[in-house]
C-alpha cells in the first residue's frame, strides 16, 4: 500500500508540474518527495535482498570505531572504506537502521541534486527512478551505490571539464569503497572516442580483442586485479554468459535503441550533456552482451540513462515531426521501459517459497516501528536464490 501511495503522489507531481506546467511550490513538493524516499528506505526493517546480508554483518562483524582494529576484513568481505563508514555509524547508534538512514539520506540528496541539474523535468525523473532504481539502489547494492553517487556528483563533472588528475584521484579513493570502481579508470581514455564510423570500428576491434583474449587466457584478468577479492569478482562475472537469443535481446535493448535515441537527440541539440559517456557506455555494453555477469558495471550509467531517457520523452513531445505519433511513441517507450523492469520484479521464487516473486523481497513493507516478521521468508528466498545463482553460473554458457 505504501508503495502505491508514493507512486500515485509522484505521478500526480509529474503530470502537474512537468506535463501540464502547473504553477506552484515546485521546490517544496520536490524536496518533500526526497524526504519521503529517505524515510521509506532509511526506516525499513529487513526489506530487500542484499540488505539482509548487510544487516547481519553489521550486527555481528562490525565494531565501533574505537575497536576498529578488531574487525576481521577477510571474514566480512567488504572494502575498508565501506567498513569504516559502517563502524562510524555503529559508534553513533549501534543499530542498523541508523546506518540505513544515513545512507538513504546521502543517496537521495545526491540523486535529487543530479536530476535537478540535468533535466528540467525532474519530477518525471524521480517518478521513473522510484520504479526502476529505488529498490535496487537503496535496498540491494548498498556498497556500490556509494561509489555511483560519488561518480555522479564529482567524477563525471571532472571528466566533462577535462580535470583528469581530480578524476583519477577520486577514482583511486573509490576503489577502497567498492572494487567495481576499477572500471572507471578506463573512462577518460574511452571518452576520447566518438560514436562515429571510426569509433564504431574501434569499438568492434576492442571487443574482438577482449573476447578473444578472455577466451584463450581466462585468467589474464588477474594481472590487472589489485586484490585477491577483485580477482575472484572478475572470475565470477566472466562465468556468466547468455544464449544467442539472450545476446540479441540485450543488443537491441541496450545498444540499438539507445543508439537511435542518441542520434535523435544529436539532431536537435548541438551538444549532449553526457557526450563524454557515450563511448564508455557502448564499450561496457559490448562486454555485457558477451559476458552478462559484467552487467553490474552498467549501474554507473543508470542515472545518466534515466535522465537522457526523460529528456528524450519531452523532446518527442515538442518536436513537430512526431506530432501525429508523439503520444503512442511516448507511451511505447515508457511502458516498454517499465515492462523491462516488471520482468525483473516478477521473477518467480515459487520453487523456494510458494507464491513469491522478486518483488516480495520489498513487499509487504515493514518498518523499524513494527518489525513485522516478513524477513523470515525473505531470508529463505535470498539465501537459496544466491546459492542457486552461484552454482548455476558455470552452466549458463551456451
Amino acid at each position: 500500500m505504501i508503495y502505491s501511495i508514493i507512486f500515485i503522489y509522484l505521478l500526480t507531481l509529474c503530470i502537474s508540474f512537468d506535463f501540464l506546467k502547473v504553477k506552484g511550490p515546485k521546490n517544496f513538493f520536490y524536496y518533500f518527495s526526497m524526504i519521503i524516499l529517505i524515510l521509506v528506505a532509511g526506516l525499513r526493517w529487513k526489506v530487500g535482498g542484499d540488505s539482509l546480508g548487510y544487516q547481519e554483518r553489521f550486527e555481528k562483524l562490525i565494531y565501533p570505531i574505537f575497536q576498529f582494529g578488531n574487525i576481521d576484513f577477510v571474514k566480512i568481505g567488504w572494502e575498508p572504506g565501506y567498513v569504516l563508514i559502517n563502524s562510524i555509524c555503529k559508534t553513533i547508534v549501534p543499530e542498523f537502521w541508523f546506518f540505513q538512514l544515513v545512507q538513504a539520506t546521502f543517496v537521495q540528496i545526491i540523486l535529487f541534486q543530479f536530476f535537478k541539474r540535468y533535466t528540467p523535468f525532474y519530477f518525471t525523473a524521480v517518478l521513473f527512478y522510484s520504479v526502476i532504481y529505488y529498490f535496487y539502489f537503496n535496498m540491494e547494492i548498498l556498497r556500490e551505490i556509494f561509489t555511483i553517487c560519488i561518480f555522479v556528483r564529482f567524477m563525471f563533472p571532472a571528466l566533462a571539464e577535462g580535470k583528469t588528475k581530480k578524476y583519477y584521484l577520486i577514482n583511486v579513493f573509490l576503489i577502497f569503497f567498492h572494487n567495481s570502481a576499477i572500471i572507471l579508470l578506463l573512462f577518460p581514455f574511452l571518452s576520447k572516442f566518438s560514436l562515429n564510423k571510426k569509433g564504431i570500428i574501434t569499438l568492434v576491434i576492442l571487443m574482438f580483442l577482449i573476447t578473444t583474449i578472455f577466451s584463450i587466457f581466462p585468467n589474464i584478468i588477474n594481472i590487472f586485479s589489485f586484490t585477491e577479492g577483485l580477482s575472484s569478482k572478475f572470475a565470477k562475472y566472466s562465468k556468466y554468459s547468455l544464449s544467442i537469443n539472450g545476446m540479441i535481446y540485450n543488443f537491441i535493448i541496450f545498444a540499438v535503441i539507445p543508439y537511435y535515441l542518441i542520434r535523435l537527440n544529436k539532431k536537435y541539440y548541438n551538444k549532449l550533456d553526457f557526450e563524454k559517456l557515450i563511448f564508455p557506455y557502448f564499450f561496457v555494453i559490448s562486454i555485457y552482451i558477451a559476458y552478462s555477469g559484467f552487467g553490474r558495471f552498467i549501474n554507473y550509467f543508470g542515472l545518466f540513462m534515466l535522465v537522457f531517457f526523460v529528456n528524450t520523452l519531452y523532446l518527442i513531445m515538442h518536436v513537430k515531426v512526431f506530432k501525429e505519433i508523439r503520444i503512442p511513441l511516448i507511451l511505447l517507450l515508457s511502458f516498454g521501459t517499465l515492462y523491462y523492469k516488471y520482468q525483473y520484479y516478477s521473477i518467480s521464487y515459487d520453487y523456494i517459497v510458494r507464491n513469491t516473486t522478486k518483488f516480495n523481497m520489498y513487499y509487504p513493507y515493514s518498518s523499524i516501528f513494527n518489525k513485522e516478521d516478513y524477513y523470515r521468508f525473505r531470508a529463505t528466498v535470498y539465501t537459496r536464490s544466491m546459492s542457486d545463482s552461484y552454482n548455476n553460473s558455470g552452466k549458463n554458457k551456451k
